[in-house]
């Protein structure tokens, strides 16, 4: 198995390390203004906190020599935290030696992360200042002081820790901020069309400008600084790939691709879960036993590629296995066995249909479902996660060559670009990324099949969706000629039919209430910018209840 590689939680590691350090150096400053006296169990126990938490992430990070350190630091607050008598100088001097010593390794590591670090002959003299019955009586010597142990003082620090839910706030400001914005270019509008004077025009034109850009401008920088790597979910997976391999016999190796690609903490903090699911499947069901990949010709060890890429304004990540793949047929026949399909359905259903019956709650191909996973269960879980964030799952499988998992995200949860559309005078936003093409057709290329309607658009049939009639909306038909938006999910297509193209915009996501219940069709809302709200439509569930036999066709 591959190390962990530690270099992007190093920086992390260090910020929080100078937090504990300057949190035990106040309580040491706290002790010693009380003149010594009996230590006050609030404080030592605040101390023995930060000690023992930076201990364990010294640990963690492979920075074993701090580790055993702190440990003994750890030894020595203890022993002293039970007197009973005033605290000696020594004591102090020791602790305010160690933590200049620990500063100073913090400020190389920055500099080196490679470093090799020794504290053997700080712990021996640790170790004296234990052997006595108290720190005084220890003739250890005492630490030196330096110039250099006053340069915390005057450090400057490059970053800045901030709780993220300030960073939520401030991104709910600046999408505040973008329906203000909308609602200026509409008064805009208005202005050109009855203010006759061209200075004035220009110059209220030149100012709407200035604030769309510094608007933009502010949007991104906060949008960058709730950016993380992908790699900080990645390589938790990792260790848990390493245990699952000798659970199971396997021989399995983790590769990562991408992993410095950002997102959106949001994202980050959703995707962990479908991730998780996918790459237990994977161990558990994709990858076969040496003994079985050596009969078929493959490579003892079998690989799991976990990769992230952008494109637009989205993130792909897939997980590949190079394992025994997933048969089109077993899964109709599954699904027949089980009565979620008709002979009628199963005959008629391609492969890519097919294995989206993978996702139905409780749906599995495997013989035996173990306590790590069973190739389908949880597979349900993993669908509904990604579409909660409005993102797409995609899975493409070939016998014995292995399976993909492609998951499409959006960066941010928060803010999206969107077409504008109106359908029997309510407006709706279509998010950016799931739209293809609008085009105009005639009524009678329409054409009704047995369970809907359907469109030819160049070699390509697709379903029809009025969005009037799935919404139970009154609207007055042409009847010459319908705006249809073409839009798209996987490799599912669709055409909206709608009454006008408004245009694009950036919109603020909003959550719609729990309360409402499942809203099919709808993914959250917006408001605009003369305050009225708009539904954000979502294609994946109104492409996928038109498929099922919904309110229109199917593809």
């Amino acid at each position: 198995m591959e190390t962990i590689d530690i270099s992007i939680l190093l920086e992390e590691y260090l910020e929080d390390a100078s937090t504990h350090l300057e949190a035990v150096e106040a309580g040491l400053l706290e002790l010693e203004r009380r003149g010594g006296e009996s230590p006050d169990r609030s404080i030592t126990t605040l101390l023995l906190g930060n000690l023992h938490t930076l201990k364990g992430n010294s640990g963690m990070i492979g920075l074993t020599p701090v580790q055993q350190y702190v440990h003994k630091l750890e030894s020595v607050l203890k022993t002293v935290s039970e007197r009973t008598t005033p605290l000696p100088a020594s004591f102090f001097e020791i602790f305010y030696g160690a933590i200049n010593l620990l500063r100073e390794t913090l400020r190389r590591l920055s500099a080196n992360p490679r470093e090799q670090l020794d504290f053997t002959d700080e712990i021996m003299v640790l170790d004296y200042a234990l052997a006595g019955d108290d720190a005084e009586s220890s003739s250890a010597p005492l630490p030196a002081v330096k110039k250099d142990d006053f340069a915390y003082i005057t450090q400057k620090s490059t970053t800045l820790r901030v709780n993220f839910e300030k960073l939520d706030e401030l991104l709910n400001l600046v999408g505040e901020l973008v329906i203000h914005r909308t609602a200026l270019l509409t008064l805009e509008k208005r202005v050109r069309e009855t203010v006759q004077d061209r200075q004035l025009l220009e110059s209220f034109t030149e100012a709407s400008q200035m604030i769309g850009k510094s608007a933009g401008d502010l949007r991104e920088a906060i949008m960058k600084a709730r950016m993380l790597p992908v790699k900080v979910v990645f390589q938790r997976f990792t260790r848990l790939v390493r245990d699952l391999s000798l659970q199971h016999g396997k021989e399995i190796k983790l590769e990562f691709e991408g992993e410095g690609t950002e997102l959106d903490k949001t994202v980050i903090d959703e995707i962990g879960e479908p991730l998780l699911h996918l790459i237990r499947n994977a161990v558990d069901h994709g990858i076969e036993k040496p003994s079985a990949r050596r009969k078929q010709k493959k490579p003892a060890a079998g690989t799991i590629h976990l990769s992230a890429r952008h494109e637009s304004s989205h993130i792909i990540i897939a997980v590949k296995d190079d394992g025994g793949g997933i048969d089109a047929d077993k899964v109709r026949k599954q699904a027949l066995n089980k009565g979620l399909i008709d002979s009628e359905q199963a005959s008629s259903m391609d492969d890519y249909d097919a294995m989206q019956l993978l996702f139905l709650p409780g749906f599995s191909t495997s013989k035996e479902v173990t306590e790590t996973s069973g190739r389908g269960i949880g597979l349900d879980v993993v669908k509904n996660t990604v579409n909660s964030f409005n993102g797409l799952i995609d899975i493409d499988s070939t016998p014995g060559k292995g399976t993909t998992f492609t998951i499409k995200l959006p960066l941010t949860l928060a803010i999206i670009n969107a077409l504008m559309i109106e359908v029997a005078g309510e407006t709706f936003a279509i998010p950016l990324s799931g739209v293809l093409e609008s085009i105009k057709i005639a009524n009678d290329e329409i054409h009704q099949v047995s369970d809907g309607e359907i469109i030819q658009l160049r070699e390509r049939l697709l379903p029809v969706i009025r969005l009037d009639r799935f919404f139970g909306l009154g609207r007055t038909r042409s009847e010459v000629e319908e705006y249809v938006v073409v839009v798209g999910t996987g490799e599912k297509r669709g055409g909206l039919v709608v009454d006008r193209l408004i245009g694009q915009q950036e919109v603020v996501i909003k959550g719609m209430d729990e309360y409402l219940g499942e809203l099919p069709g709808i993914s959250g809302g917006t408001v605009l910018g003369d305050g009225r709200v708009a539904l954000i439509l979502d294609i994946a569930s109104l492409i996928v209840k038109t498929r099922r036999g919904g309110t229109h066709a199917g593809e």
